[in-house]
């Protein structure tokens, strides 16, 4: 649940990627991306990355971050009886620190379908409902 954050916070898209190797990613516009090369695709050419200097600089694994940091809270998991089905609702706030700023950019919210297979839980769908959107101008490419 928490990989895709980590992986976009510190500029691991392809791990962004894995998460839905088995599952779909609703955005926020409605549009769907399905699959680990879509979510891949999709980001690394989105996102705006930086160095550690602060200036923006072609995405390159782990070696440039878009400066933000994801956070899930209020998170809550309604498992079936057999416990190998799960919906999961949970709040994300992204804050976002460029040239000294350090501003909230995103609040909204995650419904997410879990299910469980022979090698763990993996994620079957996440929509991201986005309730509270601030200036993404820093973060994402028009």
């Amino acid at each position: 649940m928490l990989r895709y954050a980590e992986g976009i916070d510190v500029g691991d898209i392809e791990t962004v990627g894995e998460v839905f190797a088995e599952g779909e990613l609703v955005m926020p516009d409605g549009s769907s991306l399905v699959g680990q090369t879509q979510v891949f695709e999709h980001f690394s050419n989105l996102i705006i990355f930086y160095d550690e200097d602060g200036h923006m600089v072609p995405y390159r694994r782990l070696a440039c971050t878009p400066r933000t940091r994801h956070l899930t809270s209020n998170i809550i998991y309604d498992f079936n009886e057999a416990v190998n089905h799960a919906g999961v609702r949970s709040y994300i706030t992204c804050y976002q620190t460029v040239e000294g700023r350090n501003e909230i950019i995103f609040g909204g919210r995650y419904v997410d379908v879990f299910a469980l297979a022979q090698k763990g839980w993996h994620l079957v769908r996440r929509e991201i409902l986005g309730d509270n959107v601030g200036d993404t101008s820093a973060h994402l490419k028009s």
